[in-house]
C-alpha cells in the first residue's frame, strides 16, 4: 500500500508531533509530582489516551483502519471518559474513585461493540446511544469546570476552567462524531489537518497554563480552618486583612446561611479578589464553601458531642449551622468526619455517658 505525504500530510506530521511531545512532556511532569494522587492519575491517563489518540487519527493509519473501527471508536471513546475523570480531579478537592466514575466506561462497552460489530439498522441505534452518552458527558464536563468557580480560590484554576470548558470537551466530541462518519478520501485529509491543527493548540495552551501554576494546586485540601499562614505569601498589610477575616469567622459569621465569597468581602470591605488571596495564601484553602464548611462541621461536632443538646434534631442543627437543608450539611460532615451525623452523636454521647 503506498501513501504520498503531501504538504497538508508534512504539515499534519508536524503538528502531531509537535502536539505528541507536549502530552508526553506533560505526562513526565505528572509522574514524577511527589504528591502523587488522583489528580497526576487521572492527568496521565488522559494524556496517554491522548497520544494514542493522535497516532489513530492520523491519515496513514485512518488509511488503514476503518473510521467505525473498534479499535479507534474504544480509544477515543475512552479519552473522553479520562478527560471527565481529570477535570473532576482538577476542580473537585475532595474527589474520589466511586463506582459512580466508572459508570459511563461500563455503558460504553456494550455500545462500542454495538456500534462496530452490530448488523444493519441496529448499528446506527448503538451509535446514537454512543454519541448520547458522550453528550451527557459533554455537560457533566462543562458543570464540573463551571460549578465551583464563583467559590473556587485559585486564580489560575477558575480562569482555566471558563476556557477549558468550552474547548477542550467540544472538539473532543466533535473528533469522536465524526470518526463515527464515512467521508471521501480529500476530506478526510482535511479533516485530519484541522485535528492536529487544533490538537496543538489546545495542548499547547494547557502546557503554557500547566507550567505557570502555583504548586498549590497540586497539594492536598486543608482541613481545619486554623491553617497557618504561610511565609512570605503575605505582606503586613494583608496579615492585618487575614486577621480581620478569622476573628469574623470565629466570632460567628460562618454561621449565617447562604454566605458566599461576594457577601464576606463586603460586610469586611475587601476587595473580592484580594479577599480570594488571603484565605487561598494565607491559609491554604482552596475553596471558600470547603472553608466556610470546615468552621461549621467544627462546631456541629461540638453541639453533637454536648449532652444539654441530646435531644435537638439533626435537621436544627443543620440549619442553626446556616445550611438550606439536610441533605448538603449530612454531605459535608461525611466528607470530614467519616460518618454521618448521627453516628457521630451516638459515639460521642456514648463515650461521655461511660466516663
Amino acid at each position: 500500500m503506498t501513501i504520498e505525504l503531501t504538504t497538508a500530510g508534512f504539515i499534519d506530521l508536524i503538528l502531531r508531533g509537535g502536539t505528541f511531545g507536549i502530552l508526553l512532556l506533560l505526562i513526565i511532569r505528572f509522574v514524577r509530582r511527589p504528591e502523587f494522587g488522583s489528580l497526576c492519575a487521572t492527568g496521565i491517563l488522559f494524556g496517554v489516551t491522548g497520544l494514542v489518540e493522535i497516532i489513530l487519527n492520523a491519515p496513514p493509519v485512518l488509511q488503514v483502519l476503518a473510521p467505525a473501527d473498534f479499535v479507534v471508536i474504544g480509544f477515543q471513546q475512552l479519552h473522553f471518559i479520562a478527560l471527565w475523570w481529570f477535570i473532576r480531579a482538577l476542580f473537585d478537592d475532595r474527589f474520589e474513585w466511586r463506582f459512580t466514575c466508572f459508570l459511563p466506561l461500563c455503558a460504553s462497552i456494550p455500545l462500542i461493540a454495538g456500534a462496530s460489530f452490530a448488523p444493519g439498522d441496529t448499528r446506527w441505534w448503538f451509535t446514537f446511544f454512543l454519541v448520547a452518552l458522550n453528550v451527557a458527558l459533554l455537560g457533566l464536563i462543562i458543570h464540573t469546570a463551571l460549578r465551583h468557580r464563583s467559590s473556587d480560590l485559585v486564580d489560575e484554576r477558575r480562569s482555566f476552567g471558563l476556557a477549558l470548558a468550552f474547548t477542550v470537551p467540544p472538539f473532543t466530541l466533535f473528533v469522536f462524531v465524526t470518526g463515527l462518519v464515512s467521508l471521501e478520501a480529500p476530506l478526510v485529509s482535511a479533516m485530519c489537518l484541522v485535528y492536529s491543527t487544533v490538537y496543538f493548540l489546545l495542548a499547547l495552551g494547557f502546557s503554557y497554563w500547566l507550567t505557570n501554576l502555583r504548586e498549590g494546586l497540586f497539594q492536598q485540601p486543608v482541613n481545619g480552618a486554623r491553617a497557618q499562614a504561610v511565609s512570605g505569601e503575605l505582606s503586613g498589610a494583608d496579615r492585618l486583612e487575614l486577621d480581620r477575616v478569622l476573628k469574623a469567622m470565629d466570632g460567628g459569621l460562618y454561621l449565617e446561611p447562604g454566605l458566599t465569597i461576594g457577601v464576606l468581602a463586603g460586610k469586611l470591605r475587601i476587595p473580592e479578589h484580594r479577599l480570594r488571596k488571603l484565605i487561598n495564601r494565607g491559609l491554604g484553602h482552596r475553596n471558600f464553601a470547603a472553608f466556610v464548611n470546615d468552621y461549621r462541621i467544627a462546631e456541629a461536632k461540638r453541639r453533637l458531642s454536648d449532652p444539654e443538646l441530646a435531644r435537638e434534631q439533626i435537621i436544627q442543627h443543620a440549619f442553626s449551622l446556616g445550611y438550606a437543608s439536610l441533605a448538603p450539611f449530612n454531605r459535608a460532615f461525611r466528607e470530614r468526619v467519616g460518618v454521618s451525623p448521627t453516628e457521630f452523636r451516638e459515639t460521642a454521647l456514648g463515650a461521655s455517658f461511660t466516663h
